[in-house]
C-alpha cells in the first residue's frame, strides 16, 4: 500500500523536514523480516491511556513496553505499542495558519465518500483514521466511509472490525478483495461502491485535523476539474508525535520517476498575492491523500488498471490530470497527518517488488512522457535489469527488447488521444518550468576537467626522458600510463545517503555506463542542474571569496554560469570568477573540490570539457 517517509535537507542554513506522502523508501527486503507467530500477528494490543498522545504529543513508554515495541516494530514498520496506548479520538492542535481559521465556507458543498484501503493494518492506526474522519468532518458533508480490505489475514480485521464499525454514527461499508489486488484495484473497488459526489482517498494510518474537509470540497465546488490534496503532516513512526508539515512545498519527480517534494518557487507563490489560503498548483501529487469529483475521476480514465500493487500510479494520474485539461493543487488550509514509515512492511505477491514497480513506471512513461521517457530508461538501474542486456565483460549496454511491444498500453494511449491531451513538452514548459529535465536547446552529459590529458602528457615526457620509444612501443607505454593512473574524473552530484535527498558535490572516476550522478544539464539560462533538482552555484562568504555549492535550485542569479567553449572556461556570472580544479600535481589520484578563482585562459586547471550524451537514445527500440 502507499507509505511514506520523510527526509531532511538544508535550505538557507536551516534544517527542514521534507515530507513525502508516497512511499519512496526501500522496497521490502527479502529475509529481513522477523518471523512472527500467527498469534502475534492476530493479537490486538489496543490498550489506551487517557492522556497519552494528547494534543499530538509524543508517547513515552516504560522499559518493558519499549522492549516489546522493539520486538514488534517490523510487523508494521512503526511503534505499534505507542499507537496502542493512544486513544482513538486523541486531541490534536490546530496546525492551520491563522488566516485559515477565519475562512467561512459555503454550507452547500458536495458530500464525499471517504475511501480507505488497508492490508493487514494495525487496529489502532486504522480506527484512529476512521474516528478522525468522523469526528472532524461536518456530518452533512460526509456521505460514507468505505473500507477496502486488500486481502488481510489478521483476525481482528475480520468479524471484530465488522462488529465495531456498525456502532459508529456514520455509514461505513467494508469491501473485501478475494485476493491481493494492490492499491489501484482496491481503490477502484471502493470507488465503484461510492455514492458521494466527491471521492476522497486516504491511507489507513492517518489523522485528520480540524477543518480538513471543507477546503477540499469548496475548491472542487468551484472547479470540478481541480484535484486537491491536503498538506501532509508528519506522524512520527516511533513516538507518534504529530508534527506540522511544510505548506509551501509542492510535488515533483526525479529522473528515476520517484515522487519528491521541492520548494515552491517565488513566481508561483507570488501569484497568490497576500492570500495565504489560496491553492498552490503542484506538478505532481504524492497520491496517498486527495479528493476528486467522482464523475470527473471516471471521465479522465480513473486509474490505469494494469498497474499492479502500488508504485507510479500517483505520477500517472498527475500527468494525466494536467495534460488532459485538469489541475492539481495543494490546499494550505487542509491538514492531514500521516504515519511516516521508512520501509513497507508488506511483501509484493511473488516477491517481485522491483519488477512490479518498474513495469508500472514504464507503462506510465510510455503513455505520457513522449521522448522524455528515455531519460528514465537510461538512468534507472531497475529498468536496466528489466529491459537491457548488459555485456558482462565490458559493461556495455546492448540492444534491448521493444518496450512498446512488451507493455500493452494501447488502451491508455487511445484514452490520451480521445481526451485530446497535450504533450509532455507542454507539461514541462507550462506546469513545471523549473524542472530539471533535458530540453532540445540544453546540454546533457558529463562535465569533466581536462587535467587528465595534461597529466598523462607530463607523465609521458618525464618517464621517457633518455628513452627512445617509437611506434608500437610508444603507444604501449602511453597506454600503460593511462591504465595505471586513475586520472579520468567527472564532476558528480551524489546522494550522501542511499534513499535521501541530500547530495554531495564531488569528483568521481568517469564511467562509460549510465551513471545518472555524472549527468548534468546546462540550460540556456545558465543554470547547471543535476538530478534531484540540485544546482551548481556559489555564495560569497567574504569580500572577494566565493564558495562553490551544490544545493536545491532556487532559480537565483548565483546559480548562473557561462561556458566559454573556445577556452573551455566555466565562468560564474555573478562573481566573474572561473571554476578551478585544485589538484596534486604529483599524484593524479588526489583531487580536490572545485573552487572559484580569477579566470586565466592559460590555466589548465580551469579548463572543462562538456561531453554530450544523447538523452533521446537509450538502446531501446521505441
Amino acid at each position: 500500500m502507499i507509505d511514506s517517509f520523510h527526509n531532511v535537507q538544508r535550505k538557507r542554513g536551516m534544517r527542514m523536514e521534507v515530507i513525502v506522502g508516497h512511499f519512496n523508501g526501500p522496497l521490502p527486503e527479502k529475509n529481513a523480516a522477523v518471523n512472527y507467530t500467527q498469534d502475534e500477528l492476530d493479537a490486538n494490543r489496543f490498550d489506551p491511556r487517557l492522556d497519552m498522545g494528547k494534543d499530538g504529543q509524543a508517547v513515552r513508554l516504560d522499559a518493558e513496553d519499549d522492549a516489546l515495541a522493539g520486538h514488534l516494530f517490523q510487523m508494521n514498520q512503526f511503534n505499534i505499542i505507542a499507537s496502542d496506548r493512544i486513544p482513538l479520538n486523541r486531541s490534536l492542535r490546530d496546525v492551520r495558519r491563522a488566516a485559515c481559521r477565519t475562512v467561512v465556507y459555503p454550507i452547500e458543498l458536495p458530500a464525499t465518500s471517504v475511501i480507505i484501503v488497508f492490508h493487514n493494518e494495525a487496529w489502532s492506526t486504522l480506527m484512529r483514521t476512521v474516528l478522525s474522519v468522523i469526528n472532524r468532518s461536518p456530518k452533512h458533508l460526509l456521505k460514507e466511509i468505505i473500507l477496502v480490505d486488500d486481502f488481510s489475514n489478521r483476525a481482528f480485521l475480520k468479524s471484530p472490525l465488522e462488529n465495531y464499525v456498525v456502532t459508529l454514527p456514520v455509514k461505513i461499508s467494508i469491501v473485501r478483495a478475494t485476493q491481493r489486488s494492490g492499491l489501484v484495484q482496491a481503490r477502484l473497488l471502493g470507488a465503484e461502491r461510492a455514492i458521494g459526489d466527491v471521492l476522497t482517498f486516504l491511507d489507513s494510518h492517518c489523522e485528520c485535523t480540524e477543518g480538513w474537509l471543507e477546503p477540499l470540497l469548496a475548491r472542487i465546488s468551484q472547479d470540478r476539474t481541480a484535484v486537491v490534496c491536503p498538506v501532509i503532516d508528519v506522524i512520527n513512526d516511533r513516538s507518534f508525535q504529530y508534527q506540522k508539515g511544510i505548506d509551501i512545498y509542492r510535488g515533483g519527480f526525479n529522473w528515476n520517476l520517484q515522487f519528491r517534494w521541492y520548494s515552491t518557487p517565488p513566481s508561483v507563490l507570488n501569484k497568490r498575492g497576500s492570500d495565504l489560503t489560496a491553492p498552490i498548483q503542484t506538478p505532481t501529487m504524492a497520491g496517498g491523500l486527495f479528493s476528486i469529483d467522482r464523475k470527473y475521476f471516471y471521465s479522465i480514465g480513473s486509474y490505469d488498471q494494469e498497474m499492479k500493487i502500488w508504485g507510479g500510479e500517483n505520477l500517472e494520474m498527475s500527468f494525466r490530470i494536467w495534460q488532459c485539461g485538469g489541475k492539481l493543487e495543494i490546499i494550505p488550509c487542509s491538514h492531514v497527518g500521516h504515519v511516516f514509515r521508512k520501509k513497507s512492511p508488506h511483501d509484493f505477491p511473488g516477491g517481485s517488488s522491483s519488477r512490479t514497480l518498474n513495469t508500472n513506471l514504464a507503462r506510465m512513461a510510455e503513455v505520457w512522457m513522449d521522448e522524455w521517457r528515455h531519460v528514465f530508461y537510461m538512468t534507472s538501474p531497475g529498468m536496466l535489469s528489466l529491459f537491457y542486456k548488459i555485456q558482462k565483460t565490458t559493461g556495455e549496454l546492448l540492444a534491448a527488447a521493444n518496450i512498446s511491444a512488451t507493455l500493452d498500453v494501447k488502451e491508455r494511449k487511445e484514452l490520451r488521444k480521445k481526451l485530446g491531451c497535450k504533450d509532455f513538452s507542454w507539461y514541462l514548459s507550462h506546469v513545471w518550468p523549473e524542472h530539471f529535465m533535458p530540453t532540445s536547446d540544453s546540454f546533457f552529459g558529463r562535465v569533466r576537467p581536462t587535467f587528465a590529458i595534461h597529466f598523462i602528457t607530463r607523465a609521458y615526457n618525464l618517464s621517457t626522458s633518455g628513452l627512445h620509444l617509437e611506434g608500437a612501443q610508444k603507444s604501449a607505454f602511453l597506454l600503460s600510463l593511462v591504465k595505471n593512473v586513475a586520472v579520468d574524473y567527472c564532476l558528480v552530484n551524489k546522494p550522501v545517503v542511499v534513499s535521501g535527498r541530500k547530495s554531495a558535490f564531488q569528483f568521481s572516476p568517469c564511467t562509460r555506463g549510465r551513471n545518472l550522478w555524472q549527468f548534468w544539464i546546462f540550460y540556456q539560462s545558465g543554470a547547471l542542474k543535476g538530478d534531484e533538482h540540485q544546482c551548481l552555484g556559489a555564495t560569497q562568504v567574504t569580500n572577494g571569496q566565493w564558495i562553490v555549492q551544490l544545493k536545491e535550485c532556487v532559480e537565483s542569479e548565483n546559480e548562473r554560469w557561462l561556458y566559454r567553449e573556445s577556452q573551455h572556461l566555466l565562468i560564474h556570472r555573478q562573481s566573474g570568477l572561473c571554476l578551478d580544479t585544485p589538484l596534486n600535481r604529483n599524484d593524479p589520484n588526489v583531487v580536490h573540490l572545485p573552487v572559484l578563482k580569477k579566470c586565466s585562459k592559460f590555466s589548465k586547471r580551469q579548463q572543462w570539457l562538456l561531453e554530450s550524451v544523447d538523452w533521446r537514445h537509450d538502446g531501446l527500440k521505441s
